[in-house]
């Protein structure tokens, strides 16, 4: 398994924690700091469920940018597909690491919560940045492709 397979299923578990909390119209993740009864005076009637869709979907996009890493498209990849699939590894990765350092440290220093969802995001950041290192490495060569040599080279 690839680190950018357990980066995408670490990421689809907070994309189902973001769909229960929508499906329940709560503010908030799992394992994050409780949610005062004052913050849904800000929302509107559906807005909680809809920021919390929102919320998935950009989980959604996370996993999507993992993929796209996963894919290799041979010498017809062109540079900007690959800069751009490595700049969002980047964004994600940096994303993922400001949630732990602020879940962690207002946990740790106030008492409101958060440090399972903050320690979540540790691990999610080190799988971006693990999925980012294999960026850099050529594709695997399978058994059958060393043993034979490019084919047709005679054609």
């Amino acid at each position: 398994m690839k680190v950018a397979d357990a980066g995408i299923a670490w990421t689809a578990l907070y994309v189902a924690s973001k769909i229960a909390y929508a499906l329940e119209g709560r503010l908030g993740v799992t394992g994050g700091p409780v949610v005062q009864p004052e913050s849904y005076l800000s929302y509107g009637p559906g807005e909680v469920a809809s920021a919390q869709w929102a919320n998935a979907a950009s989980g959604v996009v996370v996993m999507a940018i993992l993929l796209a890493g996963r894919l290799r498209l041979g010498r017809a990849k062109a540079r900007w597909v690959h800069v751009s699939v490595v700049t969002g590894h980047w964004l994600c990765g940096l994303m993922a690491a400001a949630g732990a350092v602020g879940m962690v440290g207002g946990a740790l220093f106030t008492d409101r919560g958060g440090a399972v969802f903050g320690l979540y995001c540790g691990v999610w950041a080190a799988l971006i940045a693990l999925s980012t290192r294999d960026l850099r490495r050529p594709p695997e060569r399978t058994a059958a492709a060393t043993t034979t040599g490019p084919a047709d080279q005679n054609a």
